[in-house]
Parts: C-alpha cells; sequence; structure tokens
C-alpha cells in the first residue's frame, strides 16, 4: 500500500530542508554566476519585446490585446530556449493553434512574432 504525504509532512520536510542560513549560503555562493546569467537573459527578452510592439503597433494592436500577442512571444521564447529543431516547430505549431482557438489571436500576426523569435514561420 502507497504512502501518501500528507500536506503537514510536507511542511515538515520544507522546514527541515530550507535552513535560511543554508539557503542564504548558497545564494552568496552563486551570485555572480547568477547576476550575469540574469543580465544576458534580460537583454534577450527585452530584445524579443521591443521587436514584437513594432510587429503590434503595425497592425494597430492596442490594450489588452498587446498582452496576448508579448504573451505568445515569451511562451515561445521561452520553448526555444530549451529545444531546438523539430520539437521546436511543434511547439510553435502548438502554441500558435492555442492562441488562434483559445485567444482569437490573427494567425498572420502570430507567424510574423514566430519568424522574429525563431526565423520560421510554421503553417496553421
Amino acid at each position: 500500500m502507497p504512502l501518501y504525504r500528507s500536506g503537514v509532512d510536507r511542511f515538515k520536510k520544507y522546514e527541515k530542508k530550507f535552513v535560511p542560513d543554508t539557503v542564504g549560503a548558497r545564494f552568496t555562493q552563486v551570485a555572480d554566476v547568477a547576476k550575469e546569467r540574469a543580465q544576458m537573459g534580460l537583454i534577450e527578452w527585452a530584445s524579443v519585446q521591443d521587436l514584437i510592439r513594432g510587429i503590434l503597433n503595425k497592425y494597430g494592436i492596442a490594450g489588452p490585446d498587446r498582452g496576448k500577442y508579448i504573451g505568445f512571444a515569451n511562451k515561445l521564447l521561452k520553448h526555444m530556449l530549451r529545444h531546438g529543431g523539430e520539437s521546436a516547430k511543434k511547439v510553435a505549431e502548438g502554441l500558435k493553434a492555442y492562441y488562434v482557438t483559445a485567444y482569437g489571436a490573427d494567425p498572420a500576426i502570430l507567424d510574423e512574432i514566430i519568424n522574429v523569435v525563431t526565423g520560421w514561420v510554421v503553417p496553421y
């Protein structure tokens, strides 16, 4: 019979595992590396968003709809940084279909965003 952990059991482990001194020491040990990586990553994310804003301006997308397309670009970039090749194409294709179906996004705008983020366009 499997033993399932209750919320209390999980909290007890959390209390024992995450001692503030240990966590603080680990953060101090990797702070330089983390700051360097954060700087590189934040520049990449901001650059993509700047490019996407140009596309949205071109199509006259304003207000809350901008968030939909910037969210698509962010999610796509997240996957592109982790996957490549056919895997990346399948993720982009599925993400595009999801945004068209669930949020009523314009496929032509999504294609332009895919092209900016990845350099290629997937069919819908």
